[in-house]
């Protein structure tokens, strides 16, 4: 992937998040995203509306959410939050079931076909029974960025 790398920076890695739902978390990422001119303000409402249809909620051993579309997208990024109580998300497998979310991946692509490997890459890292847990404990943002630049290698752009 190499210069398709996902932008991101101190301010869009997130620990002790609190969200009522799966919207407040993932509109307060694209919050986030906004603020860093990733993305325009349809794709918070595109990713929304996504995430009812084609749900992301993934039962790994640390529950996770990766939201993500490349609509309104004007940088490819990611962002992340570690949250203090965990939220449901529908499954991607199955969205008559729910997940209780600990960590949420929002990540926007300008280039929907470097989608698979991203995914891939992400999966890879969520298959990871002890990192997926030692990231779920991280309480400290610069702590949690380290060890995701270490982890997503060439997919991850930083100011760094």
């Amino acid at each position: 992937m190499g210069s398709t790398g996902l932008y991101t920076n101190q301010t869009m890695i997130l620990t002790g998040v609190r969200a009522a739902d799966a919207g407040e978390a993932i509109r307060l990422l694209c919050g986030k995203a906004m603020e860093n001119a990733c993305i325009e303000p349809e794709f918070m409402t595109a990713i929304l509306e996504r995430e009812k249809e084609f749900p992301t909620g993934l039962p790994t051993a640390v529950p996770v959410a990766i939201p993500h579309i490349h609509d309104g997208c004007l940088r490819s990024f990611f962002s992340a939050a570690v949250l203090r109580e965990p939220v449901a998300f529908c499954s991607m497998g199955d969205p008559d079931e729910t997940i209780e979310t600990r960590m949420v991946f929002l990540f926007g692509l300008t280039d929907p076909s470097c989608q698979t490997d991203v995914l891939k890459k992400f999966c890879s890292i969520f298959q990871d029974e002890e990192t997926m847990g030692r990231l779920q404990e991280t309480e400290d943002p610069e702590e949690l960025m380290r060890e995701l630049r270490e982890l997503l290698e060439e997919y991850l752009v930083t100011d760094f």
